[in-house]
């Protein structure tokens, strides 16, 4: 069984900052709704044996609780993206929606791959944290093409050539690296150090506990040292948890009330009668094995 999961605000974000300057004659934004829309059919027909997921931010209190600073740097999106109705739309439509309160997508994708039965996980975002969730021939990341930056599959192979660890060893890798999109401060020792360091401990309490050992210049065991504190509180806010509860919702497919949504938006090249058929393609999974529950509107 196949399962292509999309990191919802991901997708959203990019799609309106793409299609910005779409607004229906109104005045009301359509391009975040047009670009999902597009992007998510364009997939579907790719990946037709797949059940399809999206999976929703929420306010990330608990990362926020250890790190007010977390993602401090990110400017305010100046208007309001139409996610509510996004979320409507998707539920007229054969895909399962996902969301956990308090939790970001990251961590809910990890526990929603680590709680389904078996099979193949596509997983479609550019955060680079869901590559710690890569296994080859069950979890495979599909990083979208972003301006001049080609579409990427990344299995257990390609993230090792790209970082020099494998999947296992990316939360500590990340915790002394850093992430500047996320506000994460990091360590300037580089990163082949970094690499063969984590490859060898795979965490950073195992690496400080033998750092006096390790073949390091003085200038980059007094980097490691000075930043201590801050790589033990960064492995927290980047290891990906694994067994979040979620709430889910199977979308049950209605072409009256979808037909509406779309023409609000005065989106005419998408059909509700031809994406509903689309998604109607091979989705027989989700209700196999019970995955309804609360509502997320």
């Amino acid at each position: 069984m196949n399962r292509f999961i999309i990191d919802g605000f991901n997708l959203a974000y990019r799609s309106h900052y793409s299609h910005s300057e779409l607004k229906t004659s109104n005045g009301l934004y359509s391009g975040c709704i047009y670009g999902f829309l597009s992007t998510a059919r364009a997939l579907k027909k790719r990946f037709l044996d797949s059940d399809f997921y999206v999976v929703w931010d929420t306010t990330s209190k608990r990362k926020k609780d250890l790190f007010p600073e977390y993602k401090a740097n990110r400017l305010s999106v100046h208007i309001n993206l139409p996610i509510k109705d996004l979320k409507q739309i998707l539920s007229y439509l054969k895909i399962t929606q996902v969301e956990a309160q308090g939790e970001e997508a990251d961590d809910v994708i990890a526990s929603l791959v680590n709680t389904l039965p078996e099979g193949r996980n596509y997983i479609y975002t550019n955060d680079k944290d869901m590559l710690q969730l890569v296994k080859n021939g069950k979890v495979i990341v599909v990083s979208p093409k972003m301006g001049p930056k080609a579409e990427q599959f990344y299995d257990e192979d390609t993230v090792r050539a790209k970082y020099g660890v494998g999947p296992e060893n990316l939360a500590c890798f990340f915790a002394f690296k850093g992430d500047k999109s996320d506000n994460i401060p990091g360590t300037s020792v580089p990163q082949k150090i970094l690499a063969n360091l984590s490859l060898k401990y795979n965490n950073p309490s195992n690496i400080y506990a033998n750092i006096e050992t390790e073949q390091l210049t003085t200038h980059q065991r007094e980097c490691l040292v000075n930043k201590k504190e801050q790589i033990l509180l960064n492995i927290n806010l980047i290891t990906l948890i694994k067994d979040l509860k979620y709430s889910s919702i199977v979308g049950i497919s209605n072409e009256e009330e979808l037909t509406a949504l779309l023409n609000k938006y005065e989106i005419k090249t998408i059909t509700a009668k031809s994406i509903i058929e689309l998604f109607e393609k091979s989705n027989a999974f989700n209700h196999r094995y019970g995955l309804v529950s609360e509502s997320l509107f």
